[in-house]
């Protein structure tokens, strides 16, 4: 992997002598120093720097130059490299340039000139030092991503071997999910996070035997208490370091029910995790819609009648509330998935709601 670059830019030709010995001295061997004398040119070394695959760890920049400010050239870089951090100089009380960088350029500090060498230094190394251990959780992120992609993959796999028309199942959970958390107003990474982990939501059912899965009828009360265990399992398969929390309380809670009545940990209301509350109007939707060994699909009206009637009981209001205002955009949810699963050419067309 290469050194990180720290690329500094001032329009004086002393200026980026001095920070290009004073950063060599004291970084030696952690970065690469790279100098521009203006804006443009420092747009073009950011250019090759990036073609080059290296990363951008630092950017400073003076304020007051020619053809481009300072705040002009950090929101410039920032809005292409955003894991870059920002430092404009000032040689003079430019606050409207230190705003515009704030706003515009997320400034990580501001310098004035003349500077002092330690303090300077100590800023850098706690920028580059910052820099890196961000980059150090998203490349663990990365590799979580994909421990999780397998597992998802591996779970797709052992539906297909049990029952086909289960294979889209956890897809259309997710989809729902997803939609459903946007819409009752979570932030762009849960939406994005629940989209990954609620497909886990029965991974756990790898360490139920295959005979319960397939069984066509109702299940009798000691099979039942069988096949409920498949949570726990789920919530000791995902139990692992660096495996977001969501993933297990989604395997482990989502047969909870809103008045305690669900399993396994009989947890009411609030005190069920969101992610869960959320998966858990998903899959029932979905299941209800769903041919089984032992049922036909439910057509699309009756099963949203069935969920909008859980509200209170089995469901969170709230969640319920937006469910019932989405009636159409879940109906294109599933006629989207559908559509996917019958080019695979398994499963049948979406049933038209009536």
């Amino acid at each position: 992997m290469s050194l990180p670059v720290i690329l500094c830019v001032d329009d004086e030709p002393i200026i980026i002598q001095s920070l290009r010995i004073e950063l060599r001295n004291a970084l030696r061997g952690q970065c690469t120093i790279e100098t521009a004398r203006s804006g443009p040119e420092a747009l073009e070394i950011f250019a090759d720097i990036r073609r080059d695959g290296r990363e951008l760890a630092l950017l400073i920049s003076d304020q007051n130059m020619p053809e481009m400010k300072g705040h002009e050239v950090l929101s410039s870089i920032k809005s292409i490299s955003p894991a870059t951090f920002t430092i404009l100089l000032t040689g003079f009380s430019d606050l409207e340039g230190v705003k515009q960088a704030v706003n515009n350029a997320d400034l990580h500090r501001y310098i004035t000139k003349p500077w002092k060498k330690e303090e300077f230094i100590f800023s850098i190394r706690e920028a580059l030092r910052a820099f890196e251990q961000e980059s150090l959780i998203q490349r663990q992120d990365q590799k979580i991503e994909k421990l999780t992609l397998s597992m998802i993959n591996a779970l797709e796999a052992a539906n297909l071997s049990y029952d086909e028309d289960t294979s889209f199942h956890i897809l259309r959970v997710s989809e729902y999910s997803a939609f459903l958390a946007r819409e009752i107003g979570s932030d762009a990474d849960f939406v994005e996070r629940i989209r990954t982990y609620s497909k886990l939501h029965d991974i756990g059912k790898v360490g139920v035997a295959c005979q319960l899965l397939n069984k066509p009828g109702q299940y009798t009360p000691e099979e039942f208490e069988i096949m409920k265990q498949h949570v726990w399992y789920g919530s000791q398969i995902l139990d692992v370091e660096g495996i977001d929390e969501m993933g297990r309380n989604i395997a482990y809670c989502h047969h909870e029910r809103w008045d305690g009545s669900g399993y396994l940990r009989g947890l009411a209301g609030l005190a069920i995790p969101l992610e869960a509350r959320i998966t858990a109007v998903a899959d029932v939707f979905d299941a209800l819609l769903s041919r089984r060994v032992y049922k036909p699909p439910m057509p699309f009206e009756k099963a949203f009648g069935i969920v909008s009637e859980g509200s209170g009981t089995h469901f969170d209001p709230a969640i319920i509330d937006v469910f019932r205002s989405s009636h159409d955009s879940l109906f294109a949810i599933r006629e989207r998935v559908n559509a996917m699963e019958d080019q695979s050419g398994q499963g049948k067309p979406a049933e038209a709601p009536r």
